[in-house]
């Protein structure tokens, strides 16, 4: 089968999985680990100075507010005692205090055993603070946990091939709400990575991709356009 054809399919069944049927959302495969989804977030969705909201349950915060603050992002991390989670009353205070650009959580932290409720948590940062963007580490929660991604309002979900989903390791996956990417357009400075850069992966007007954006907004055959951007995941991760 040709690649562009496996391509769009692992596309098409990634909204199948988070469940989503917005045609504005996009979908990433990148070759790459979990981590690259920390990247990818931090490098596309905020900028220098922007205030970020990680609540904290368990090592994985930790990181992800690395990762933000490696670009430029000024974090605020929410704890818990280990093994608990920031409640739902600390959270609406937290965002009536400042204004953030995201909020993050880590749907299950290996570290700690925490389990996030995810569809909780958006209905409140919809309710106090709908501007900010609502993302989900789902590495190692996404095709074990439930995510309902339309209906609970989500902006961003990452994860990665070896972890629920059963495949071999080596891509990272994204699955960005057409706020998010509205947002990602909207930056006032290009994104501080290359390799990451949604502006890489998303086919544009300048820069026509394989990405496959109609194999993925439905079930229908992708066409490749003259213009082809260089993949290199390997083929059996999407077999």
């Amino acid at each position: 089968m040709p690649f562009v054809k496996v391509f769009g399919e692992c596309l098409t069944m990634l909204r199948k999985l988070l469940q989503t049927t917005d045609a504005s959302a996009q979908p990433f495969i990148i070759n790459g680990s979990g981590t690259l989804g920390w990247d990818q977030v931090a490098s596309n969705l905020s900028e220098p100075g922007d205030d970020v909201l990680v609540l904290h349950t368990g090592y994985f915060a930790d990181s992800f507010a690395d990762c933000f603050e490696a670009y430029g992002s000024k974090v605020t991390q929410l704890k818990a005692p280990i093994g608990d989670r920031p409640q739902l009353d600390a959270v609406e205070k937290a965002l009536k205090e400042k204004k953030y650009k995201l909020i993050t959580v880590t749907h299950v932290d290996t570290s700690t055993g925490v389990l996030s409720e995810i569809e909780a948590l958006s209905k409140l940062v919809h309710k106090v603070s709908p501007d900010t963007l609502i993302v989900v580490d789902g590495v190692c929660s996404v095709g074990s946990e439930e995510i309902q991604f339309d209906n609970w309002g989500l902006d961003c979900v990452i994860t990665a091939s070896q972890k629920g989903i059963g495949c071999p390791a080596g891509l990272s996956i994204v699955m960005a709400s057409g706020r998010a990417i509205q947002a990602f357009k909207n930056r006032k400075q290009p994104p501080n990575s290359y390799f990451a850069s949604w502006k890489n992966w998303m086919p544009s007007k300048f820069r026509p991709s394989t990405l496959c954006q109609q194999a993925a907004n439905n079930s229908q055959s992708c066409k490749t356009t003259k213009q082809r951007n260089h993949l290199t995941s390997p083929l059996p991760r999407l077999n």
